[in-house]
């Protein structure tokens, strides 16, 4: 029997720390007591869905085996509401707090395996499935064939006379299997070829696709609706064992990994990766407080090892991100030893929480004036140095490129140059989303023209899904207001999707692209 609920929130004691639904857990962990182990009672293949509440100081949450060894990393040093969803494995499971602060963990959803229903799907062979086909028909098994795919890896790459095929495996005895990641910016179900152990999805895609993807097995399917159905992928989605090139850390658990595709033909340029340099910068963090907003978070500053009279300044948003997944400052020590940009000065700024950035990232006036009239003199003060708005750069991806689009827009006399990568220009305040597909390209088409300079990218897949103007298609509406009002604007696509695995050489090439070093 499935459940879905939120109630008011328990206080249990230290004899008592059963997690179930109806009965959350709240407490504090301190220096004497910095971990503590939960007992979830369950049934295997249960989805479980949930989240960890954390104030004003970081938590973690893992899933433990009976000798204490990390399994899953469910929620890793973060703050605020933090949602997890997993599928048991080891009934009861144990998970593991740890950190300091106080917390509230609550089970919202416990579904059992017999009340989650697949769909039924189709897909195109491609020519290597269409010949395991016709040997299966004959009699044989799948092994050559997979002992052959753990040669090559994962996905297949064919030629066929409509262009590039991919296609995407999964090998095993699943109920259902999706593709996390994939060309179709959806959650694509993959084919299960007969009743073999074999599973398939293709895609005809551009001969320079570059992108991370997770596989997906045992989706499970709660009886419930939209978003909340939609997220239960991430229970189960994983690295592809069959893949070569997993990322970030094949150290930590499969479900924290992405595997990676990476196309280039012989006319593209090498792409930027964060690979080691010795002329390496620094980092130094310091705590942010405002009062306006009424929190508190990180900042990061890189220093390069190079440095300049006249450097650019570069502020980017999502600092957890583009510090330890993109590795922008490894991005950063390469191109400036490689005299390929000029010494930047980088601040990366964090989010308090999930909900904060949520609230601040979309074109929020208050949280550019912070940026602007708090932040920015903060760091002028600690650097001991004024860069002018024609070097100084505002940069993100998502929430973040329309982050930087609109307070350059308010503040062009401190942001004179905007990065956006994937900019979410599809959003609108609630009142106006029905009327408005274009509300950012719409404050430009009213405001006489500031002197900022933009490059604007998106990917191919992120194309629109469902009603209404995609991420490719906002992007391609506001480059065109932004010519036809005289700004300075770069336009790329890419044949990518909304990821950070391509975010790493766009970032890169937005500032090739916006400050050459000549």
């Amino acid at each position: 029997m499935w459940i879905l609920c939120v109630v008011s929130l328990t206080l249990w004691s230290a004899d008592n720390l059963d997690l179930a639904i109806g009965s959350p857990l709240k407490g504090s962990l301190s220096t004497g007591v910095s971990e503590l182990d939960i007992k979830v009672p369950c049934i295997k293949g249960d989805y479980l869905a949930g989240y960890l509440d954390s104030v004003g100081s970081a938590l973690s949450l893992d899933v433990i085996n009976a000798e204490g060894k990390m399994l899953r990393q469910l929620i890793h040093n973060k703050t605020g509401k933090n949602h997890f969803y997993l599928v048991a494995e080891n009934c009861p499971e144990i998970w593991r707090l740890s950190g300091m602060g106080t917390y509230k963990i609550e089970l919202e959803a416990q579904v059992s395996i017999s009340e989650q229903v697949p769909p039924k799907i189709d897909s195109p062979l491609s020519p290597r499935i269409n010949a395991l086909e016709n040997a299966l028909k004959q009699g044989n098994t799948t092994d050559k064939f997979w002992v052959d795919v753990e040669k090559s890896g994962t996905p297949i790459i064919e030629k066929i006379p409509s262009g590039t095929l991919m296609t995407f495996l999964a090998r095993g005895e699943y109920s259902n299997v999706k593709l996390l990641g994939g060309p179709s910016n959806d959650h694509e179900p993959l084919k299960q070829l007969g009743q073999s152990d074999t599973w398939y999805r293709s895609f005809v895609v551009p001969a320079d696709t570059q992108l991370s993807y997770q596989i997906a097995p045992n989706v499970p399917y709660p009886p419930f609706s939209g978003f909340a159905r939609r997220v239960a992928i991430k229970a189960v989605a994983q690295q592809d064992p069959y893949n070569h090139f997993p990322w970030p850390d094949p150290r930590v658990d499969k479900y924290s990994n992405y595997s990676t595709i990476k196309l280039s033909p012989p006319t593209k340029e090498p792409s930027i990766l964060p690979i080691e340099t010795d002329e390496k910068g620094t980092l130094s963090t310091f705590s942010f407080s405002s009062n306006t907003l009424a929190n508190t978070r990180d900042i990061t500053v890189y220093t390069p090892v190079i440095t300049s009279p006249n450097p650019l300044l570069l502020y980017i948003f999502d600092a957890q991100k583009y510090l330890e997944l993109v590795k922008l400052p490894k991005i950063l020590d390469q191109l400036i030893a490689q005299k390929k940009i000029p010494p930047v000065i980088a601040v990366f700024i964090s989010n308090p929480d999930a909900a904060a950035r949520a609230n601040e990232l979309p074109a929020n006036n208050l949280f550019a004036d912070v940026l602007a009239n708090e932040l920015a003199p903060q760091i002028n003060k600690k650097l001991n140095i004024s860069i002018p708005n024609t070097r100084t750069i505002i940069a993100g991806s998502s929430y973040g490129g329309l982050a930087a689009t609109s307070i350059a827009l308010r503040h062009p006399h401190i942001f004179g140059n905007v990065i956006s990568m994937s900019g979410s220009f599809w959003w609108a305040p609630q009142e106006q989303r029905i009327t408005s597909q274009h509300y950012i390209a719409n404050r430009f088409i009213t405001m006489p023209q500031k002197p900022i300079r933009f490059f604007l990218s998106a990917g191919l897949f992120e194309n629109s899904r469902y009603v209404g103007d995609g991420i490719l298609e906002t992007n391609r509406h506001l480059r065109d207001v932004l010519l036809a009002k005289g700004y300075t604007t770069y336009h790329k696509e890419y044949s990518a999707g909304h990821d950070y695995f391509s975010w790493r050489d766009i970032i890169a090439d937005g500032l090739l692209t916006l400050f050459p070093k000549m």
